[in-house]
């Protein structure tokens, strides 16, 4: 099995085959832009790169042929300083892009297929999390779930009854090794911004074969 790798420098991103000495694709992220991270979650790599202005970029690769499936800003996707933290279900990201908004992407296509806005009472913070088929938003005096298909929320007083909220300090549900050995959690189009997270199963900071 040859020893391959993903690598990115100024401009682009390259899945480098260390065996044979040479690059196996090589895609062209802009010659402005800098990749700063780089996560896989299935065939799915995502870049993280910035320019020197601070403006981000977030970036989708298909891991075995090195196309760009899409490209995004990343003040488009979510509030520039709030933490980005997707989790997967059906190839699909849910995050928060901000304290009162939650964000459904396609990994395959790009595609924002909703951006939905909720009542957050002032004194109230929420995180996101999947639990099984569900996508719930937890904070430490109740549980919402959320529509998936329109991002709307409703109570979920199942999970409040069954276990204390306010004693959970973290938590691992489906999907969140989405961002796997290396990943931010709070980009803010700075490369020496990012934060070292641990990741679950199935996912690699590098591409291999």
């Amino acid at each position: 099995m040859n020893k391959v790798a993903i690598f990115g420098k100024k401009g682009s991103v390259a899945k480098y085959d260390l065996t044979e000495n040479k690059a196996k694709w090589v895609v062209n992220i802009g010659d402005k832009f800098t990749p700063s991270v780089i996560s896989q979650y299935k065939e799915y790599i995502l870049i993280f790169s910035s320019k020197w202005t601070g403006k981000g970029m977030i970036h989708c690769v298909r891991e075995k042929s090195g196309k760009l499936l899409w490209s995004h800003l990343a003040k488009d996707l979510y509030a520039i300083g709030h933490p980005f933290f997707p989790h997967i279900l059906n190839d699909e990201a849910y995050f928060m892009s901000s304290s009162k908004e939650i964000t459904k992407l396609c990994l395959e296509t790009g595609k924002i297929l909703f951006k939905s806005k909720f009542n957050k009472p002032m004194f109230k913070s929420y995180y996101l999390i999947i639990i099984s088929e569900n996508v719930v938003l937890i904070s430490n005096k109740d549980s919402l779930i959320v529509n998936k298909d329109n991002g709307t929320v409703s109570p979920y007083d199942e999970l409040r009854e069954k276990i204390n909220l306010k004693e959970i300090t973290s938590s691992l549900g489906n999907g969140t090794h989405f961002l796997s050995s290396i990943s931010l959690t709070h980009y803010q189009g700075d490369p020496g911004q990012a934060t070292v997270m641990g990741g679950g199963d199935g996912g690699a900071g590098g591409g291999g074969e």
